[in-house]
């Protein structure tokens, strides 16, 4: 638990990027274990890493994994709502990914744009 925790804290406050931005989202508010809920993210993020999510949608296939599809169908705008305010609020990973001016790039509607493609 111990070396989880230090993993963690290390990760916090590296270039994690919008992933694990997004992931925080349902995480908090669903519960979604870290790990799932970074793929299902992960696989939506083509616009910011086409190369690794090509990569990664291959992985799947080839090992025929599938991810949960259409969980947005079922998320009240509350849910949703609650999910964009949990991530806009790691300015160190939007930092990272995005630079100094991240809120410049990024808005509201972009990040509801991406929840709705879960």
């Amino acid at each position: 638990m111990v070396a989880s925790y230090f993993g963690g804290l290390s990760l916090t406050y590296s270039e994690v990027g919008v992933c694990h931005a997004l992931s925080y989202g349902l995480s908090y508010v669903f519960g979604t274990r870290h790990g799932i809920a970074n793929c299902i993210c992960f696989n939506q993020l083509e616009d910011f890493y086409p190369e690794g999510v090509a990569e990664f949608k291959a992985m799947l296939a080839r090992h025929e994994i599938s991810l949960p599809q259409n969980l947005s169908a079922q998320w009240t705008e509350a849910e949703i709502e609650k999910m964009i305010d949990t991530t806009l609020n790691l300015h160190h990973m939007w930092r990272h990914a995005l630079g100094e001016d991240w809120q410049e790039k990024i808005s509201r509607d972009d990040v509801r744009a991406l929840y709705r493609r879960m």
